[in-house]
């Protein structure tokens, strides 16, 4: 059944999936921006160590809230949905709609759509600043790095996809 597909389909999928998977782990993990061994943060909280003991907070129970923060993870979840229906539409491809070549263009409009709300919504974290204090680039942690690298991926695959699609057509 898969033999069907050309392998650029194949590949497609395959890095729909893990651009997918590494934009999950960077989503809902904290590790986007660090200060030393004692505070790191991500996109919904923010922890640190006191004696040996982890706290954290999520910024809703902050008195204040940040514009930056809160723009970059509208754009991270825009993401995260659109990486949901280019791999829901990938599958459907695969296995559900084989005879419907306009899935390819779905799926590559929305791997495109994910990886450009990630790659912008890491930009905007990026450019947070306090007053005078801009983030230093040398704190970025894991979680910050895989977003881009899905983001990366999601934009990659969308044109792997678009680029099956007009091999479908001829």
């Amino acid at each position: 059944m898969m033999s069907t597909f050309p392998p650029m389909v194949i590949g497609g999928v395959v890095i729909t999936s893990l651009s997918f998977l590494l934009h999950i782990i960077a989503f809902s993990t904290t590790y986007w921006y660090t200060f030393g061994d004692v505070i790191h943060m991500g996109l919904w909280k923010s922890c640190y160590q006191s004696k040996g003991v982890e706290a954290c907070s999520y910024y809703t129970e902050l008195p204040v809230s940040d514009a930056h923060l809160i723009a970059a993870a509208v754009l991270e979840s825009l993401a995260l949905v659109a990486f949901v229906v280019a791999v829901i539409c990938a599958f459907l491809k695969m296995f559900v709609l084989k005879e419907k070549g306009n899935m390819f263009a779905i799926t590559g409009v929305f791997n495109l759509i994910a990886g450009e709300f990630a790659l912008i919504g890491t930009i905007v974290f990026a450019t947070e600043s306090y007053g005078s204090i801009t983030m230093d680039s040398s704190k970025f942690h894991y979680s910050f790095g895989l977003c881009i690298v899905g983001g990366i991926g999601g934009i990659f695959s969308g044109i792997v996809f678009l680029v099956a699609w007009r091999w479908w057509k001829n």
